[in-house]
């Protein structure tokens, strides 16, 4: 009977041993897509099982359009993401379909490293909606914290880079993405990021992991080959650079600057002009300080707080708009302007990084408290 025993056992564990040796896991990361979702690439977890013919991807960024108040859920704070699994086959047509590219790193684990990964994912199956964060939980920060569990070297050293010049090197030729992201983030993602920190983007990710080093393995590195699965589109050409830096933010407010003087001291009727332009001006740094307000003090957002932006996209600048001509709408028009002069000359001194198409706004709002203060003075 004892031997019928021990023989059963050793069968069970010679099952599980196959069990284990026929799992093969290895990262995908694909380049950034077209759209604003995908400008910063994409990463997932190819998991092949050969006892059983299955070859999976678990994608962690996945969300539902049709969620009930998805929209009020995304700007709140509030958006659920959640693991989906489907076939590699399927990934990877989609994701050629889209011109994008997919890089895929076989990782060198353990056997029993492998197997506690799987058991893992398909756990986080059963339980797959997270609370979304696009700078600290997400698809590639949700993989790189499974190797952060024990078990593996992990570089904690700093970067000399921040979240924000992270975002903008992603961000690449989508200048107008960056300048609103610039405007909507706030000091918090200035500060310097760790090594480990930077795997946030999908590309950092491959980096990162490919450092990492296995202690079961005796330091071998975790991802040390990668193998291209499918190439990138074409990228914009060199005229298509050169369009996007002269329709950019920073472009585009020095000409409404300039625009704005010349036309100024062309004018006949200064006063008119400069009343309808500064309205116009005054009602978008108002609005949009509106906005950084709500994303600051009434959304669960982290990185929108202590957003610096406030020193000249005020809300207060809906204030004159509204008054009559007076000497007391002038004064606070003058003060707005001086704070928000006073902010880009001191700039510097603060912890945040202002993107440089807000100087130019800022000048222009200088310019034309100054020009009003000039009519002014002549009535």
């Amino acid at each position: 009977m004892k031997r019928i025993i021990l023989i059963f056992l050793m069968a069970v564990l010679a099952l599980g041993a196959k069990a284990q040796d026929s799992l093969y896991i290895s990262l995908l990361t694909c380049t950034p897509g077209k759209d604003a979702a995908s400008a910063f690439g994409h990463s997932a977890l190819r998991v092949k099982n050969s006892a059983n013919g299955t070859d999976n991807v678990y994608n962690y960024g996945t969300y539902d359009f049709q969620e009930p108040n998805f929209l009020f859920k995304f700007l709140h704070g509030d958006l659920n993401y959640y693991m989906s699994v489907y076939p590699y086959g399927i990934f990877v047509q989609s994701y050629k379909k889209e011109g994008r590219g997919i890089t895929e790193q076989p990782l060198s684990l353990t056997p029993q490293q492998t197997a506690d990964i799987y058991a893992f994912l398909k756990r986080n199956r059963e339980r797959p909606y997270y609370l979304y964060d696009f700078l600290q939980d997400n698809c590639a920060t949700r993989i790189r914290d499974i190797f952060n569990r024990g078990g593996y070297s992990v570089d904690d050293s700093l970067t000399g880079l921040s979240y924000r010049d992270e975002l903008t090197r992603m961000a690449g030729e989508r200048r107008w993405m960056m300048f609103g992201i610039d405007l909507i983030l706030g000091a918090g993602i200035d500060r310097e990021i760790t090594v480990n920190e930077s795997a946030f983007l999908p590309d950092r990710l491959a980096e990162v992991l490919s450092a990492y080093s296995n202690d079961s393995l005796g330091g071998t590195p975790l991802a040390p080959v990668s193998k291209e699965i499918s190439a990138p589109g074409q990228g914009p050409g060199r005229w298509a650079s050169t369009l996007s830096k002269a329709t950019g933010p920073f472009t585009v407010f020095t000409l409404l600057f300039v625009l704005y003087l010349v036309f100024y001291l062309r004018s006949r009727n200064k006063w008119k002009f400069m009343s309808i332009c500064s309205t116009i001006l005054y009602v978008i740094l108002g609005l949009g300080g509106i906005i950084i307000c709500l994303l600051w003090f009434a959304t669960n957002h982290v990185w929108t707080a202590a957003n610096w932006n406030l020193l000249w996209m005020n809300p207060l600048f809906l204030i004159p708009v509204l008054m009559p001509d007076s000497w007391a709408k002038n004064l606070i028009i003058d003060l707005l302007a001086a704070v928000a002069g006073i902010g880009l000359i001191c700039s510097w001194l603060l912890p945040q990084t202002l993107h440089p198409a807000s100087a130019v706004i800022i000048l222009l709002t200088v310019l034309m408290a100054l020009s009003r203060r000039a009519i002014y003075r002549k009535y």
